[in-house]
């Protein structure tokens, strides 16, 4: 009951966590917005080339300030976006309309010509929506009317109008952005809710499976140099695996785990899905200080502080490419398993990638060590879980060869056939398995020189 409780009351601050990432992909939008304005503000000045007013000036001055706010706001990007400065973007690609606006006005021209740049303050007033920043969408669009109301004024136009079709824009704008999260909140609230309402066993493995989901990236990703796939089996009874991919200016860091947990048996699954949420929202935050240059061994030394108070020893893999080179710590964890498969070949060559340090979490004197090893594109690197095994043997030694010895014999398929058949190989019959399972497989992608 109390894990239950703890989940819910950590989901709204998990959820934000998650939110707060989706900035940095939301301010990729904004990139584009800005670009096609400039676009569009360039074909109006060609339009109005040989009109006698100043309208192309104003125009191609127009188109300019969008392209310099463009770079500079992508520059800035490159270094992470947090929901502060992501809202003082949103007000500067506001004052930028303001700029237009009064420069038609002050030359004259306004409302004949240039009174469409209005428009230009729906789509900024969309992208703080996608932000799902509910605040920041009304200060946004409170600014927008303000700005917008002193300048018909000036120019000695009726504002309504257009006013209140800002205020309505904004209010669905902004019951927009927020719904995403109430969503998301109350749909794992409500499934937890269901598991400690029915009780039932089965029910609450179902709902652990959906929850832990939350943590975990899709089956497929590809990101700029790799390209992964993978599987998962929530266990019965013991879990603890972790899967994240988390994207820096070098490049996505991956990171594959196995969290422990020790309690009762009452209650250890639920406890150890609270535990790997906990995990996962003090990982982000430590990767998001280190995003602009990220250092493997740094990352564990801050997240083996936090492991260490808690308790809670961590096996883990944190893997990062830099141009031909892999570079990995292997912290207590499984091997690795490297399969570089030359041209014309049925079948990859294997390469086991070894331990370079302890656990994380089990003692604050643990150092540890980066190993960088040879890795050309196309070739192939497989992570892996103790769960993955646990169906053939109970021997980690054992179980590391026969998982090496598949991903061998099946190193001739695709990216996803190879990580669906070494996980189904490695579960055998049709009972559910007792510990969490987890199957990574990444191909080094080939990038413009």
């Amino acid at each position: 009951m109390f894990v239950l409780k703890q989940l819910q009351d950590n989901l709204p601050d998990q959820v934000e966590t998650a939110l707060a990432e989706h900035v940095r992909v939301a301010e990729g939008w904004a990139t584009t917005v800005r670009l096609w304005m400039a676009l569009t503000s360039l074909v109006a000045a060609y339009w109005m080339w040989d009109h006698p007013s100043k309208a192309k000036n104003v125009y191609v001055a127009f188109a300019i300030l969008w392209l310099v706010t463009m770079f500079v706001v992508s520059a800035m990007a490159r270094k992470g976006v947090s929901a502060g400065l992501a809202g003082k973007i949103t007000l500067f690609d506001l004052t930028v309309i303001h700029l237009g606006l009064a420069a038609f006005v002050h030359h004259g021209l306004f409302p004949k010509i240039g009174a469409g740049i209005f428009l230009c303050y729906f789509p900024v007033l969309a992208v703080a929506a996608t932000r799902y920043r509910a605040t920041l969408v009304i200060l946004s669009a409170l600014y927008a009317m303000i700005g917008y109301g002193l300048i018909s004024y000036w120019a000695g136009t009726p504002p309504w109008f257009r006013l209140s079709l800002l205020g309505a824009t904004a209010f669905v704008f902004a019951m927009g952005s927020r719904k995403p999260k109430d969503l998301m909140v109350s749909v794992a609230k409500n499934a937890l809710q269901t598991a400690f309402d029915l009780g039932a066993k089965q029910r609450e493995f179902e709902v652990i499976q959906q929850v832990h989901q939350l943590f975990m990236p899709p089956a497929l990703v590809e990101m700029p140099g790799v390209f992964s796939a993978s599987k998962h089996g929530a266990g019965t009874e013991s879990g603890g695996d972790y899967y994240q991919i988390f994207e820096t200016a070098r490049g996505p860091i991956i990171v594959v785990g196995d969290l422990s947990i020790t309690s009762g048996k009452t209650g250890k699954k639920l406890e150890a899905m609270s535990a790997v949420a906990e995990l996962n929202q003090t990982l982000s935050k430590i990767v998001s200080r280190h995003v602009a240059e990220p250092n493997l061994t740094k990352i564990l030394d801050e997240l083996n502080v936090a492991l260490c108070e808690k308790r809670h020893p961590f096996t883990c893999v944190l893997a990062q490419w830099q141009a031909d080179k892999l570079h990995y710590v292997n912290a207590g964890h499984l091997p690795m398993v490297h399969l570089n498969k030359p041209q014309g070949a049925t079948t990859a060559g294997r390469e086991q990638l070894p331990v370079t340090c302890g656990a994380v979490g089990e003692s604050t004197e643990t150092k540890f060590v980066e190993s960088v090893v040879p890795f050309p594109a196309r070739d192939l690197l497989l992570m892996y879980t103790d769960g993955a095994f646990a169906k053939l043997t109970d021997d980690r030694g054992k179980g590391i060869a026969e998982i090496e010895a598949m991903s061998e014999r099946f190193s001739g398929g695709e990216v996803t056939t190879l990580c669906h058949r070494v996980f189904d190989c490695g579960q055998p019959g049709y009972e559910q398995i007792k510990d969490d399972a987890t199957v990574v497989v990444i191909r080094r992608q080939p990038t413009a020189s």
